[in-house]
């Protein structure tokens, strides 16, 4: 049993490969085919199941019920993290509320009863036949290429089908109330209400409804309670609202359910369900109680009467169409009188409270013009702030406009982060992903990826390239007048780096897969990672020292280009802080990596301080030695110190504990006066043959300090160690026994960034 917000750690596991090795392409391309036939087929029969329970059942009980019983509100608890999957995905909630506005309103007082394990039933299968009908996109494959671009495609539908929270709730709500500050004063003139008391209202449900569902369930208990069946119908019709209960009525009852207590109390339970619909109801004049600004139960209608549907509204809809482009989405209630409003997708209103934003501005051509110029600038100053403080040492430079010689173009870098000899290069993107790119069209999804990963990758791959092409001294002029000047001679690791404010999932941080379709004529080496906002903000979060950023920064691109994996940005982090991205010659086997999941792992931590639960915070594992060493050496700073440390954050944990056994035997050795040289050190090689680093422990006692650097630069000098990309030397001088070293050392002469080819 786990607790809330217990960590669940994700395991991996080596699985073979599902497809016999002796079927051929067009063999395994008909398996595909055969699934996808067989899903459609089963998909319009469960349509007409699920249908059916509409025409008996009131549509609005029917949405409430799916949401109590169906899916798994436990706070804290995540089974998805547990078992590895999760049967009733919130998404279907939404299909089945868009299903009820197929129609009109069919009001009946029945509760499901012994029907709904089959009603839960038939949306599974409704559900996953839909999704398993997507390979049907195959059905005209027949070449690798093809499927590459194929599956890129399936990727984005699913993501758009399944995938919820582009970030945490916080996060999210953060994010849109940004936003709505930047064009606050002409939303409002253009459109008439404040678009801030529109997200105190949305962001207000949210609770509102938790409490009015916590209350139906106080309810229950109090009714549970009574110990005769008197006591249960007092209790029962004081709180519901129900007609009172003559003494023949409640003796017919009674006697119906056998004069049994349990079975009286488990009817009216079920009763009660009919209930459930008020829970996610709420009247005009309960959203404006939600803000604290001024507003008028008029114009509450104003707003709401924009984002909501009416019963039959959706008669004549494809329905094969809204599973990727579900109106509900769009508009998340179903006005169910003049004054009344309702929706089961709560728990989704942070995730759409940017396009619900977007879509009111959308209205107006003009505050649409002025909203796109302000965001861009928005996401530019929230990425300057985020590494100002993320690396409150560097360099950083923002709108430096510079000249191409080669094409002499004049080009703008949205920031420059110059820390020692390491330099990124961030280009931000503030468009969106359009709606016909969400449900995989090809043209848009591929136009989007150009606009939103490849655009950034050439432009800061293109400065890079100026940069190394002229070290020397620049001064660049700026947009505000001001001019940024800088040496680059000094920097010899560039990392491009795109970043933007919508969230493409597992497309955006797979480089590979863009390159596999075909899509984009770039190599892997031209383009860069894209990684959302708010995945930088977890990034940072997550890993407090500027090494481990540069590093992961670094590795993040060299691991996206050497391995096949499936995942998003925080399965990637998830995976860092298990290893590093230090695995070794699996890196360059051609083995594939399922890393979905990865980031559940990190899902407690930001989750419980959402709602003040201490849960501890996910870390970069290393030893404590490794940790004390990497702490000492950034507060230090010496010169060397940045190249240091980005060598040990490449030894793999077991390295780590083998490096620290060695020194502290040959410690004792030197100082029992036992050692079988003059000068003693022990070596550590690690990482892959093709990228190898060497940690060299030195123990020395009783020499002075020449004689001290004479033996490092012998070290340094030694055949030993010539092969490696980079050298550490922990000094340790056992005469004052400092902790964790006495003196860090090392060449200059390093090589660093692997190449991105296999």
């Amino acid at each position: 049993m786990h607790r809330p917000y217990e960590v669940v750690k994700q395991r991996m596991f080596e699985t073979p490969n599902p497809f016999r090795t002796d079927l051929s392409f067009e063999e395994k391309m008909a398996v595909f085919k055969d699934i996808a036939a067989d899903a459609n087929a089963e998909y319009e029969v469960e349509f007409e199941k699920i249908m059916q329970y509409f025409k008996r059942y009131d549509p609005l009980y029917l949405c409430a019920f799916a949401f109590n019983y169906f899916l798994d509100n436990r706070a804290g608890i995540d089974t998805e993290a547990i078992e590895g999957k999760i049967d009733f995905p919130p998404f279907y909630v939404e299909i089945l509320q868009c299903l009820a506005l197929f129609q009109n309103r069919h009001y009946n007082a029945e509760p499901l009863h012994s029907n709904a394990p089959h009603f839960r039933d038939t949306l599974i299968k409704l559900n996953t036949n839909l999704s398993y009908s997507y390979y049907g996109l195959t059905q005209n494959v027949s070449s690798i290429d093809e499927l590459h671009l194929v599956m890129l495609r399936m990727g984005m539908m699913l993501h758009t089908l399944a995938v919820r929270n582009w970030a945490y709730e916080s996060q999210m709500q953060s994010v849109a109330r940004d936003l709505a500050s930047i064009i606050q004063t002409r939303f409002r003139d253009k459109l008439g209400f404040d678009p801030h008391i529109f997200l105190d209202i949305l962001f207000g449900i949210v609770s509102n409804t938790s409490s009015k569902l916590n209350t139906h369930f106080q309810n229950i208990r109090k009714v549970v309670k009574g110990k005769t069946h008197d006591e249960v119908f007092d209790k029962y019709e004081e709180i519901f609202d129900v007609e009172v209960t003559s003494v023949d009525q409640r003796e017919k009852m009674w006697r119906g359910v056998s004069r049994k207590l349990m079975s009286l109390k488990i009817v009216l339970m079920e009763h009660s369900d009919l209930a459930l619909e008020k829970v996610f109801t709420s009247s005009a004049k309960e959203l404006k109680m939600l803000t604290q600004h001024e507003i008028t139960v008029e114009e509450c209608h104003l707003i709401f009467e924009k984002i909501s549907l009416r019963f039959g509204e959706l008669q004549g809809t494809d329905k094969n169409h809204i599973f990727l482009n579900n109106p509900v989405h769009r508009k998340p209630f179903i006005k169910t009188d003049e004054s009344e409003y309702f929706s089961v997708l709560p728990y989704m209103f942070s995730h759409l409270s940017v396009d619900l934003l977007e879509g009111f501005i959308n209205t107006d051509k003009e505050l649409t013009k002025y909203y796109l110029a302000e965001k861009g600038k928005y996401l530019e100053k929230k990425i300057e702030d985020l590494f100002r403080t993320a690396f409150p040492t560097a360099q950083i430079f923002v709108g430096s406009k510079w000249k191409c010689p080669d094409t002499n173009k004049l080009y703008e870098n949205d920031l420059l982060i110059i820390v020692k000899e390491f330099a990124v290069i961030v280009e931000a993107k503030s468009g969106t992903i359009s709606p016909p790119a969400r449900r995989g069209a090809k043209d848009r999804l591929f136009e989007t990826l150009k606009q939103l990963v490849v655009a950034p990758s050439e432009q800061a791959i293109r400065f890079e390239t100026f940069l190394k092409s002229n070290p020397k001294v620049h001064t660049f002029k700026t947009t505000g007048g001001k001019s940024n000047v800088f040496d680059s001679s000094g920097i010899k690791y560039f990392i491009p780096l795109g970043v933007t404010l919508s969230h493409l999932g597992s497309i955006g941080c797979n480089l590979k897969k863009l390159t596999e379709a075909k899509i984009i004529p770039n190599k892997i080496n031209e383009l860069a990672p894209s990684i959302s906002l708010t995945d930088l903000e977890i990034i940072f979060d997550l890993l407090p020292l500027q090494s481990e950023k540069l590093h992961y920064f670094a590795r993040r691109r060299e691991f996206d280009a050497h391995m096949t994996f499936q995942g998003d940005e925080l399965d990637l982090i998830g995976f860092y802080l298990d290893t590093g991205f230090n695995i070794g010659e699996d890196e360059f086997n051609g083995s594939f990596m399922n890393l979905t999941l990865k980031s559940k792992e990190l899902d407690p931590y930001f989750m419980g301080k959402e709602h003040g639960v201490a849960v501890k915070k996910p870390h970069l594992i290393k030893t404590r030695y490794w940790q004390d060493i990497l702490n000492v050496v950034e507060e230090r700073k010496s010169p060397n110190w940045l190249q240091s440390s980005y060598i040990l954050l490449h030894t793999l944990l077991k390295d780590q504990i083998l490096f620290e056994k060695k020194f502290n035997e040959l410690k004792m050795i030197v100082r029992k006066g036992k050692p079988l040289k003059k000068h003693n050190w022990s070596l550590l090689k690690t990482g892959p043959k093709r990228r190898q680093y060497a940690i060299i422990g030195y123990p020395y006692k009783n020499i002075t300090i020449d004689e001290r650097n004479d033996v490092i630069k012998m070290i340094v000098d030694s055949g030993e160690v010539q092969d490696a990309r980079g050298i550490v030397i922990i000094g340790c001088n056992l005469d004052n026994e400092h902790y964790p070293y006495s003196v860090l050392a090392g060449s200059s002469l390093t090589d660093f960034f692997d190449r991105l080819d296999i």
